[in-house]
């Protein structure tokens, strides 16, 4: 056995993290095949993916059949896919205006009740205001976020006008990454999308 090996039992559960190391790809590349190629997970009550190693030697061998080289690098050419709930016309296309070029943006259209668009485009982060309706602040989105497998561990960026303390101690104990007072400007914007993706996804 080599110097600092980890030996694993089938029991035993990886984070996509421990995962990824074992074979020598990117963190981002695990989630890839968690989302797009069936690999199993398991939720811990932290609202955590786990992979049982049994399951992921399983995957692994039969990802040998199936071109892994060819999975990798589909991941890393993707570009990230942001969903926007943005109410505001002039607001949504600074941010398409800003973003374009290094995300793929899609702007839901039913602010009402975004849950079936979130869950069919499966975003890997979301940009949201809690004004999406008639002016009135709303965190219950983000519980209806969180309780959808799908979604639950979908960073959350909230761009809002409403700034109180009690505004931001709501969206960030529902689950945002991040509160961010409006009008935020450009370069601010990419900033913290990039250091959300360090922190939240490509760790």
């Amino acid at each position: 056995m080599k110097k600092n090996e980890i030996l694993y039992d089938d029991e035993d559960l990886l984070s996509p993290a421990d995962a990824a190391k074992l074979v020598g790809v990117a963190r981002t590349t695990v989630n890839y095949w968690i989302r797009n190629y069936g690999l199993k997970t398991q939720i811990t009550p932290g609202k955590r993916y786990k992979i049982k190693y049994s399951d992921f030697k399983l995957f692994m061998d039969f990802s040998k059949n199936k071109n892994r080289k060819e999975k990798k690098i589909k991941r890393r050419t993707l570009k990230y896919k942001i969903a926007i709930l943005e109410p505001i016309l002039v607001t949504r296309r600074n941010y398409i205006e800003w973003l374009k070029d290094d995300y793929d943006l899609i702007c839901i259209t039913n602010l009402a009740k975004p849950l079936r668009e979130l869950k069919r485009i499966e975003p890997d982060i979301i940009l949201m205001d809690v004004n999406l309706t008639d002016d009135k602040v709303s965190f219950s989105i983000l519980d209806d976020i969180k309780r959808e497998m799908k979604l639950r561990n979908v960073p959350i960026i909230i761009i809002t006008k409403n700034y109180s303390e009690d505004d931001v101690v709501s969206g960030l104990e529902k689950g945002a990454c991040d509160y961010v007072k409006k009008p935020v400007g450009q370069n601010e914007l990419k900033a913290r999308i990039k250091n959300l993706l360090r922190f939240f996804i490509d760790i």
